[in-house]
């Protein structure tokens, strides 16, 4: 059933290859309804994909048959959804087990829905979607690696919200932390957020639970919003890392991750290579599930960043 729901989803992204805004905007419904349904396992999958048939008439033909029959076969549980999502039970977090292999975590949909508004992205001299994080209403946080190598202290970067699309800012390159493997940017005008996130972030631990938002890219056409669950698997290494159970994809570099109480705690920057599954042209037919993540601190980050944060008060403070 797993292979004919991606067989449904990739034929999508073929029929609207060459029209980036469709494709995004579809898959964004699916990341959404991801999130609402994700506790209800594959039955609630079919229902979402009927949705899209009556959404989208060329879709249509090709779909209907192919999910009306699969629905009339018995269900296996999914653990991966086509936008990054896990399905499954949420265990209490004193006896949730630290192995990734035996988690299968659903995405908590009032979650994803709050933190919406923190979703940014910018562009590289291509259409892929590349996450920003906003740190306080001026600063925000990108990763260093691949691309954005060649980023230099003072390079301008325009970031997008990607839930209000008239909300947009040009940020310049204020602080390079190679470290931590991360771009502090800055706004001069535009505010991200109304609050300080990075000075109230969590402290990541071992065996909490945590939600990745990022923007996954499937065969190399387009880059939508993902969403996917994972553990805290490991305390922080000599390089300031925290291993997490979650999959990641091409385009989850510099994606922000939350714990349950919707608190910033980190920031995506590597993933640990695993299989994929691939379509009849070799190209991966899903994002990557199961393979373990690398996150940075946002309380590491913070303490790199003192100098282009505000006084806390008009106090003066003596030793």
């Amino acid at each position: 059933m797993v292979d004919a729901y991606q067989e449904v989803v990739d034929k999508l992204c073929q029929i609207h290859a060459d029209d980036v805004e469709k494709c995004t905007e579809i898959l964004d419904i699916l990341a959404i309804e991801d999130a609402k349904c994700g506790r209800r396992v594959n039955s609630a999958k079919w229902r979402m994909l009927k949705n899209l048939i009556a959404f989208d008439q060329p879709f249509k033909s090709y779909s209907e048959k192919l999910v009306l029959s699969a629905d009339k076969k018995k269900p296996t549980v999914s653990t991966t959804s086509a936008v990054g999502s896990n399905y499954g039970c949420v265990t209490n977090l004193r006896k949730r087990k630290i192995n990734p292999e035996s988690q299968e975590i659903s995405v908590d949909g009032d979650l994803a829905a709050s933190i919406r508004r923190y979703a940014f992205y910018y562009y590289v001299m291509d259409n892929y979607k590349r996450s920003a994080i906003p740190l306080t209403p001026r600063l925000a946080a990108t990763f260093r690696h691949r691309d954005n190598i060649f980023i230099e202290i003072g390079d301008e970067i325009i970031i997008h919200s990607w839930s209000d699309k008239q909300l947009k800012a040009l940020t310049r390159v204020v602080k390079i932390i190679e470290e931590l493997d991360t771009i502090i940017l800055e706004s001069d005008r535009v505010e991200f957020c109304d609050k300080d996130l990075i000075a109230n972030a969590t402290i990541p631990r071992k065996g909490m639970q945590y939600l990745l938002m990022g923007y996954s890219i499937l065969h190399e056409k387009t880059s939508h919003q993902s969403l996917s669950t994972g553990i805290i698997v490991s305390d922080a290494t000599r390089r300031l890392r925290y291993m997490g159970s979650s999959g990641s994809f091409k385009g989850d570099s510099g994606g922000s991750c939350w714990d349950e109480n919707g608190q910033l705690i980190g920031m995506q920057i590597e993933v640990e290579k695993v299989p994929h599954t691939k379509d009849d042209k070799g190209r991966p037919a899903s994002p990557a599930s199961g393979g373990r993540c690398c996150i940075v601190a946002m309380r590491d980050i913070f303490g790199h960043i003192q100098d282009l944060l505000p006084p806390d008060s008009d106090v003066d403070w003596t030793e």
